[in-house]
């Protein structure tokens, strides 16, 4: 790659912050959900991770390695 092109991409990469590269619109689930349900939406959504909640308050994060493990 041409040296000033990865030091532009650099500079621009290290002065990024959480909002420029978060994801938006996060699909969560309660504590209490059906771990089928969150495998649906886990193979419906194409994602990996949930986020879970109680109350609206984040609490854990559930991987579908999660999901997989609690069901063999």
């Amino acid at each position: 790659e041409n040296p000033e092109r990865f030091k532009r991409n650099l500079k621009k990469a290290t002065s990024m912050v959480v909002k420029d590269v978060m994801t938006r619109g996060v699909n969560t689930v309660e504590e209490d959900t059906e771990l089928q349900k969150i495998a649906k939406l886990m193979i419906d959504k194409d994602i990996n991770r949930v986020p879970v909640t109680k109350d609206g308050v984040l609490v854990g994060i559930i991987a579908r390695a999660d999901v997989v493990k609690a069901i063999i």
